[in-house]
């Protein structure tokens, strides 16, 4: 096919096919994401200018974008954007990708702050993207969020997000190691952590995008991916009001073992939650 005077449809096929021969999963839908990006249009729009001529300069910044993704650079990091809980999260190479899977823990949390009439403190450790916080505060009107994270790049990122949402004013950034910089005396009626909890032996098998350009620092915890569930369990019970709650994302095989962590610091009415391929996702425990 000619390389001149070709469609947008075209030219979408032209950048799948490549994909493809790269070996790329979703080829289909990842180049129709990158033009969706370029044109800043929506799947309606699109489809009613297909039959378009491609500009030369569209044809050269979409032909760059297929490059890019023939590299294994994750396509979130090439559109610099997420989905997550309705809302779209600015993300780089900062910053973790956020998962579907973690809209579990959003969603169990936002029931139960909304079972409290009174207004809520809740406090995040390992913002990332911010995308935790932000939704929580985004669709519960009396939350105010603290959210921490060791590395001052994924703050701005997060800080960039929270911008996007305008709430400035309900999120208060730290960076910190775990509670570490968090104010001595202060309590809230939550935390929540999604940590990294991949161990060092399963992080070296996982994909080539995850591997090479994800942050390692927010995928493991460079021993047996408990780690962070120990520590944040610990020192927690002295920031959690009584009657306050504890929620963690957890790894599909970690259920049982996260439970008697939190068990064995003396948290009750421990709770595992499934997702939705009945595997392990999400631990509530209480503080008495």
């Amino acid at each position: 096919m000619s390389s001149t005077n070709i469609t947008i449809r075209e030219l979408v096929k032209q950048g799948e096919q490549i994909l493809k021969e790269f070996g790329i999963r979703d080829a289909k839908i990842d180049a129709r994401l990158l033009i969706l990006s370029l044109l800043e249009c929506d799947v309606t729009q699109l489809l009613l200018s297909q039959e378009q001529i491609a500009a030369e300069h569209l044809k050269a910044s979409f032909m760059y974008l297929i490059a890019k993704r023939t590299q294994g650079i994750p396509l979130q990091y090439i559109t610099s954007e997420q989905s997550f809980m309705g809302l779209d999260f600015y993300v780089d190479e900062r910053v973790l990708i956020p998962r579907q899977d973690t809209e579990i823990l959003v969603e169990k949390t936002i029931k139960l702050i909304n079972k409290k009439k009174q207004p809520i403190e809740g406090i995040e450790i390992g913002t990332g993207s911010g995308c935790i916080a932000i939704s929580l505060v985004y669709y519960v009107q009396n939350l105010k969020m603290t959210s921490i994270d060791v590395s001052p790049k994924a703050l701005e990122v997060a800080q960039k997000n929270c911008k996007t949402y305008n709430c400035n004013e309900k999120i208060k950034f730290i960076e910190s190691d775990l509670f570490e910089n968090v104010k001595n005396g202060k309590v809230y009626d939550f935390v929540i952590s999604n940590p990294p909890y991949i161990s060092i032996e399963d992080h070296a098998t996982l994909e080539r995008e995850v591997l090479e350009c994800e942050p390692r620092l927010a995928l493991t915890d460079e021993g047996d991916g408990l780690k962070f569930y120990r520590d944040i369990s610990k020192q927690a019970k002295t920031y959690l009001k009584r009657g306050g709650f504890i929620a963690f994302e957890i790894g599909y095989n970690q259920g049982i073992t996260v439970r008697e962590i939190l068990e064995n610091e003396g948290y009750s009415h421990v709770e595992v939650i499934k997702d939705l391929a009945r595997k392990d996702r999400v631990v509530i425990a209480y503080k008495l």
